[in-house]
Parts: C-alpha cells; structure tokens; sequence
C-alpha cells in the first residue's frame, strides 16, 4: 500500500507539505576543473549536511556539461521518469541552478549526501540552452558560485514498496518527515 504522497491527486489543489527549518548558510566557490556534483557531494559530507537546497548559482561557466533529461522510455510507455544521459561539449554559462541535496542508500547500509541539481545552461558560442539533472562530470569553466541553505527538522522516507537499489540508474522518489 503506498504512502498518501506516492498516489495521484484526488483533486487539483491537493498538496503535501513538511514544515522544516533553514540552518547554516553557506555560498560556495568552485573555479576551473571542479566538477559541480562531486564538489557539492564533499561539501556536504564535511559539513555533516544531510539536507540543504540548492538556490542559486551566479558566475558560472561548463565545459563538458554532463546532465540527464527527460525523454521517452520506447520500451515502457507508462514509464514517465525517464532519463537519458547527455553531454554538452561546448563552454556554456550556467542561466539557471536549484535542487536539494539529501540523503541517498548505499550498498551495505547507510547513506551519503546526494546532490540533486537541476539547471539550465547555454548562451554561449554554438552552445544551445539546455537543461536537466546535472550529473557527475559536469565540469567547472572559470568560477561557478552557489548559495546553499542547510534544512533542519526533517527526515528523509523510503517508500515501502519498492526495493532501494542504491547502483541503478534509477532512485525511487521519497518524501519527507518533520523530526521537531
């Protein structure tokens, strides 16, 4: 039986919420070869964060960006969340970055940070604008600075349903708790 956030709304103005707190603020500097995701996973993890938004990101240029998007599963029509990798070869200046970084399983139990980023790039010379799941591999251009908000008060929930394989390409979605 899933959880009342893991069903379709029974009406249009139906929504969840969790109540959470802002913690420590933080803006981060990454400069030439820093590859955003991986920087973002180690500042999480010596910071002790397990949970921060992403929310906003000034200053930036890739060269690659590595990202996800959305696209048509040919083989599972229902199949909605499906991601394909890209990669953008360009320099492209990043227009646009959010998301939130949270706790993921891993193999043999327990967790580590997992920066989820969402963002838009482009505008530069034959770089079309594009956007997605930044992915490991996207690698910093110049000077990439990113304001990160800690969240307190909540915790993270595991759907029931499904079996959490921390290797697949794909993570189950999950929801949130108030812990205060």
């Amino acid at each position: 039986m899933p959880y009342e956030w893991e069903t379709d709304a029974s009406h249009p103005a139906e929504y969840h919420n969790v109540e959470v707190q802002g913690g420590r603020e933080f803006i981060l500097r990454l400069t030439t070869g820093s590859d955003v995701f991986l920087a973002l996973q180690q500042f999480a993890r010596d910071h002790d964060i397990r949970f921060a938004k992403i929310h906003a990101a000034f200053m930036g240029g890739l060269q690659p960006a590595r990202f996800l998007v959305w696209a048509p599963d040919t083989r599972d029509p229902d199949n909605w969340h499906n991601e394909e990798p890209r990669t953008l070869h360009n320099l492209s200046m990043i227009l646009a970055m959010s998301g939130i970084i949270h706790p993921r399983p891993v193999q043999g139990g327990g967790e580590e940070p997992f920066p989820a980023i969402h963002f838009v790039t482009g505008g530069a010379w034959d770089a079309p604008t594009v956007g997605g799941h930044l992915v490991e591999g996207s690698i910093v251009k110049g000077v990439l600075e990113i304001f990160i908000t800690e969240i307190t008060g909540i915790d993270v929930i595991y759907p029931e349903a499904e079996v959490i394989d921390p290797l697949a390409a794909q993570f189950p979605e999950n929801w949130y708790e108030e812990t205060d």
